[in-house]
């Protein structure tokens, strides 16, 4: 299938250059043989390198580069002693959208992974609720209240629930959110599984399953520690179920930190069967995957060799980076009309609700610990037709940043760091 690409615009360095586009739409990856430079010198490994795996030399030409623009909004903004995070996917009903997140309201903010107690939060997700808001044009929301709570205390997710997202499936509303059992601890880390609730209608009631729907792997595997960011799409007739996993705590497992799989189900209930190849995207705090053409795109942010970049799979597994990306949204929850269509046709993303979080530094192994979180609005041009060159342009966010946002907290060198950089110098 011939690529909407347009041409590389280095291609005149190429003879004899042999460019075959991967068979899918919007192609990114391409075979060159013979890659020489017109003084009939071969190319450097970095010009073959983004020969064969950019789309395009220019930003503004590549339909996977975008910038990302944020607005405020209220409803589910910033409020005292209310935590809210981790949106799910927006999903339009009766000409309202809906989304659903991490809601969590306590007197006192999060004490550290060891402190917490029945009252008082261990880290910004603890003793937290599944809510859901709707609006009727994105910018403005109206909370609705709580959609799933955690069990009573001594059952299968009585501590917490959070990181929920939404599927659409055969006229019924199913969520999908980390579930929490018993308090958190430094030795377990952030522990835990995937469970579901599912009802008729957005508004519910929900009715919660009592056990995993997608457990944990065993103690030499990646997702053996924990499975966060249930992420539910329909593709290729079945439910593809993303998630982010990690390895467990005792040491066993060194080669990976965190990474993103996907597990494979008939039917929403499950049973989800991994996939062979996992971990399938090497990078990734959260899930964020969406229909692209016959394939799929997933924005892959904060950690791992390859994060902040956005990254296509033709089949849904075989990702590759196609852009790089500034500031993008942390835990987005995007806008995709067509996430469960199915249809060999994915258009991509335009907005979705994302959050910011209030940290402070602390002297533990994370450095910093989250007080509390806020949702907030990001858009972007991920689209394959409706195109606007305002969020294109390259130089709009990289090298632009404003003096406070060098100097805040997590980016200025602080003190004590300085005093270790004057003492290794000898002064």
């Amino acid at each position: 299938m011939k690529s909407s690409l347009g041409k590389h615009s280095m291609a005149p360095l190429l003879i004899g250059a042999l460019i075959i586009l991967a068979a899918c739409t919007q192609a990114t990856e391409k075979e060159v043989s013979q890659a020489v430079s017109p003084s009939g010198n071969p190319l450097s490994p970095a010009m073959e390198r983004a020969m064969k795996k950019w789309p395009t030399w220019d930003d503004r030409e590549n339909p996977f580069f975008t910038n990302f623009k944020y607005s405020r909004v209220t409803g589910i903004g910033k409020q005292e002693k209310v935590s809210r995070r981790d949106a799910s996917k927006v999903i339009k009903y009766n000409d309202h959208y809906y989304v659903w997140y991490t809601r969590r309201a306590t007197e006192l903010p999060p004490a550290g992974i060891d402190d917490g107690t029945d009252e008082i939060p261990a880290l910004d997700w603890d003793l937290a609720e599944i809510w859901y808001s709707t609006s009727k044009d994105g910018f403005d929301w109206e909370e609705q209240g709580p959609a799933v709570k955690p069990a009573p205390k001594g059952e299968y997710g009585d501590r917490s629930l959070s990181t929920t997202d939404i599927l659409v499936y055969k006229g019924k509303y199913y969520l999908y959110y980390q579930t929490f059992t018993g308090p958190f601890s430094s030795k377990e880390g952030d522990h835990c599984d995937v469970s579901m609730a599912w009802a008729d209608s957005p508004d519910g009631p929900w009715t919660k399953t009592t056990e995993p729907v997608l457990p944990l792997g065993g103690e030499l595997d990646w997702d053996g520690g924990a499975i966060h960011d249930p992420y539910p799409l329909v593709y290729k007739g079945k439910i593809w179920m993303f998630y982010k996993g990690e390895v467990p705590r005792s040491g066993k497992v060194d080669w990976l930190v965190r990474a993103q799989g996907v597990a494979i189900a008939d039917s929403p209930k499950g049973p989800f069967v991994k996939h062979e190849m996992n971990p399938i995207i090497n990078s990734g705090h959260e899930t964020c995957v969406f229909p692209w053409g016959e394939g799929l795109v997933a924005l892959a942010t904060v950690d791992g060799p390859e994060k902040n970049t956005v990254q296509y799979a033709p089949d849904g597994i075989a990702f590759q980076p196609v852009s790089n990306i500034v500031v993008p949204p942390y835990a987005p929850g995007p806008y995709c009309p067509d996430v469960f269509e199915d249809n060999g046709n994915g258009m991509g993303i335009k907005w979705g609700i994302s959050h910011i979080s209030e940290v402070k530094i602390v002297n533990n192994y994370r450095r910093m610990r989250t007080s509390r979180s806020f949702l907030i609005r990001f858009d972007c041009d991920l689209h394959r037709k409706d195109h606007d060159p305002y969020y294109k342009n390259f130089r709009d966010q990289v090298g632009k940043y404003d003096e406070a946002t060098y100097f805040m907290p997590r980016m200025e060198l602080e003190k004590d760091q300085k005093q270790k950089v004057l003492q290794e110098m000898g002064l």
